[in-house]
């Protein structure tokens, strides 16, 4: 297994230049083997207890995964607290996280890629992951609903791939 790490700029720029800056930094990623023809997009929470719900609908066909955890916004509450607790940027925080779910998948995909960003909404980000990369289908946490109320039929509109929600877990008692 491959396993790529990249970090977006984190800092405080209009749309247009987080667009900009994450589609760079895509370009400068290392090439995917020549047999993976296209990714599965997944986007993690670490603030929501589904937040990682996503995985559960990877599949045989899912060889080549990219992992996506944002630095900014509401889904980063919980890499904020970490991170101040531990003394930590919150890159740094990202990546702690990122490498504990990797660490976690059941079976290892042919290759990985793990990045973070620090874009104003989860659709901003995956729509510029999409715009650059061969994505095959894009799956979200069942938390996305209440983060960013419509954010799988905004993103479904600007990308042509299938956007999937994963099932809200259940909870007992």
């Amino acid at each position: 297994m491959k396993f790529h790490r990249k970090t977006t700029h984190q800092t405080a720029l209009p749309t247009t230049a987080l667009t900009t800056t994450a589609a760079e930094t895509l370009a400068r990623l290392p090439a995917p083997d020549s047999t993976v023809s296209s990714t599965t997009l997944v986007l993690l929470d670490p603030t929501s207890h589904d937040g990682e719900n996503a995985l559960t609908l990877l599949d045989a066909d899912d060889g080549h995964i990219t992992l996506l955890v944002l630095l900014s916004g509401p889904a980063s509450r919980s890499l904020r607290d970490f991170a101040r607790a531990e003394d930590l940027d919150m890159s740094t925080a990202g990546w702690r996280y990122l490498e504990q779910v990797v660490e976690r998948l059941d079976s290892a995909p042919e290759q990985l890629l793990a990045m973070t960003a620090s874009g104003p909404s989860a659709a901003v980000e995956l729509a510029d992951v999409a715009a650059t990369e061969t994505v095959r289908r894009v799956l979200l946490p069942s938390s996305v609903d209440r983060l960013e109320p419509g954010l799988a039929d905004l993103l479904a509109r600007c990308v042509q791939v299938p956007v999937l929600t994963a099932p809200t877990f259940t909870h007992v008692g």
